[in-house]
């Protein structure tokens, strides 16, 4: 291999080494520092390399033998016996250098099996019969766990532990679903500590115990984390180690994907506000329920129905997304968006997209942006009841409603998505028929095509900037994964533009739902 053939090799790994080597160390000067140790042995042992394609395997076995060195240089000699007042309050937390506090750290890293054995044994003081008893496993085997706990406790009192950058500052993260049917995984990250967990192991493998140091929570305290999110196969194992198997959408990618995309997005909004303008008399001639709506609501309803045709009917439909199966059965996507983004249009204005039918097919749909603090489709979401209400209201057919649809509508109406006056009950919301919903697309066929194709350019753009901050393991979803980022800078984004320049305004109550309509069939 001639010298700028590894030139080019080592700066394509780059990155990856100083993932590698930021994982392993207590800060990132550190892990410069042992990156380009690793660099350099790379170019002094380039001459042992056999051919390109054994450079990858080179690279790493150079990396994993630096870094042993590297541990040993900064390794320190420290012994403990296990001792009977191991229970006793001591001051030792300001000594971090004292037998007892490295002798309770490593007990936060021990793994359940152990860590019971031992706190039984030498907290609790039960017998090994007793414990035995207790864990339902025989005395050998209580003797054999407290053995191995010795020596493990041993090896690491002995060596230096490096708290990780999550262990001070934190990830924070959502996760998003994306699918045909229900989203099973909303509660899995209301959790710091699972939150961290996805982002600690989302560059490299890592085991329980180098997990606990990088986000800096003690084994107990994570362990049933880290077993509900393999149970929902958004944490796989290898061997003893833990990988992350999702996407993430992280800062870094999305400052990349905002800087080079700010043309397209700028163009997609100047798209929607023309077309809007230039089709206004034409679609409130339709003479839907509602075309009178005021001028407010009116654009957020043609800017929600355009971005909605041009990147989920037509987009999609052009470029046949993939959906794959999770556990459940279920047709979807579950991924990551690093919070604190750059991009403010992901928190302020992130969306749902959902739809609520009837069994005559009647529907409402729901393109729907928290403008007054809430989203209107998680109301009817999973309640058939209200939303077979909501539908007879759309079609004046209310004379039959039992006490309990009573109830409902007179909450719709605290709410606001239901109107009551000396006139009737209205649904506050514009009402299509199937024909006059057509004649709307066919109005605007030119126009989401135009955003359809802009967005199409987008993507391919997001695709090649997600490739290079995505694991190898997870790289055959950034195609499919790219597509779901334009939600947010295809939706969220012009929207978000639109509302900071004050053409959408804040919703009125006494207007109608914004983007919220029915569909009568």
């Amino acid at each position: 291999m001639d010298k700028q053939e590894l030139d080019a090799k080592i700066a394509d790994a780059a990155k990856s080494l100083l993932s590698y080597c930021i994982v392993r160390t207590s800060n990132y000067f550190e892990a410069e520092d042992l990156s380009h140790d690793i660099i350099l042995e790379i170019y002094k042992s380039a001459n042992n390399i056999r051919n390109n394609d054994a450079f990858y395997g080179f690279m790493w076995a150079i990396a994993g033998n630096v870094y042993k060195q590297w541990c040993k240089n900064k390794a320190r000699n420290k012994e403990c016996e296990l001792m009977d007042n191991l229970y006793d309050e001591f001051e030792f937390l300001s000594d971090e250098n004292s037998e007892l506090y490295l002798l309770r750290r490593e007990l936060t890293l021990l793994s359940e099996k152990y860590r019971k054995a031992v706190i039984l044994y030498y907290i609790e003081r039960e017998s090994c019969s007793e414990i035995s008893a207790h864990l339902s496993i025989s005395e050998s085997m209580v003797k054999y766990l407290l053995f191995k706990s010795r020596q493990i406790l041993k090896e690491g009192m002995s060596m230096e532990r490096n708290y990780g950058q999550q262990s001070y500052n934190p990830k924070g993260l959502s996760l998003l679903f994306w699918g045909n049917g229900e989203n099973h995984y909303y509660h899995l990250c209301d959790s710091k500590i699972s939150q961290n967990i996805l982002f600690a192991c989302y560059n490299d493998k890592l085991t329980a115990e180098q997990i606990s140091l990088e986000i800096g929570v003690s084994l107990p305290y994570m362990e049933d984390k880290l077993n509900e999110l393999c149970e929902y196969e958004l944490l796989k194992k290898d061997g003893n180690r833990y990988f992350t198997n999702i996407v993430i959408f992280t800062r870094d990618f999305a400052n990349e994907v905002n800087a080079k995309t700010t043309e397209l997005r700028e163009r997609i909004t100047t798209t929607l506000t023309e077309a809007i303008s230039k089709y206004e008399a034409e679609v409130r001639n339709i003479g839907f329920a509602g075309a009178d709506m005021n001028n407010n609501s009116f654009k957020w309803q043609m800017v929600s129905f355009l971005l909605y045709n041009a990147v989920v009917e037509n987009l999609q439909n052009k470029i046949n997304i993939a959906y794959p199966k999770d556990k459940f059965g279920t047709e979807c996507f579950v991924w990551g968006s690093e919070n604190g983004e750059q991009s403010s249009w992901a928190s302020q204005f992130g969306f749902g997209i959902s739809n609520a039918t009837n069994e005559t097919g009647d529907y409402i749909k729901f393109m729907d942006f928290p403008i007054n603090g809430e989203m209107v489709h998680h109301y009817y979401f999973n309640r058939q009841n209200v939303t077979n209400v909501f539908l007879d209201i759309a079609k004046g057919i209310t004379d039959k409603f039992s006490e309990n649809d009573k109830a409902l509508a007179a909450d719709m109406v605290r709410k606001g998505y239901v109107i009551s006056n000396e006139k009737g009950i209205f649904v506050n919301a514009p009402i299509f028929t199937k024909e006059q919903h057509q004649k709307v697309k066919e109005i605007f066929a030119d126009t989401t095509a135009i955003i359809a194709d802009e967005a199409e350019t987008l993507m391919e753009t997001v695709s090649k900037i997600l490739k290079e901050h995505t694991p190898v393991h997870l790289k055959k979803f950034v195609k499919d994964m790219a597509y779901l980022r334009l939600f947010e800078d295809t939706i969220s984004a012009p929207v978000s533009i639109l509302y900071d320049r004050k053409y959408l305004l804040p919703y009125n109550n006494n207007s109608l739902l914004p983007t919220t309509y029915v569909i009568l069939k």
